[in-house]
């Protein structure tokens, strides 16, 4: 966080980010402006949808995908 600060420049947290309390914990602390999660989102296309849940909010896939979408 200190880089972040000195740096004024906006910073991405990576790695290990596996919940979306994580990464909503990151953002709402100012530990940085972006969270990645590539490597979740390899092993589970769905945690965007389960890290809303995880929230408490819902969100709709997209119209093609609805058999997808549990």
């Amino acid at each position: 966080m200190e880089f972040r600060q000195t740096a004024g420049i906006a910073t991405a947290a990576v790695g290990l980010i596996t919940h979306g309390t994580q990464a909503k914990e990151i953002l709402r602390n100012g530990r940085a402006d972006l969270v990645a999660v590539g490597r979740e989102l390899l092993r589970n296309p769905f945690w965007p949808r389960q890290a809303a849940e995880q929230l408490g909010v819902r969100i709709e896939g997209p119209a093609p995908y609805n058999h997808f979408w549990f």
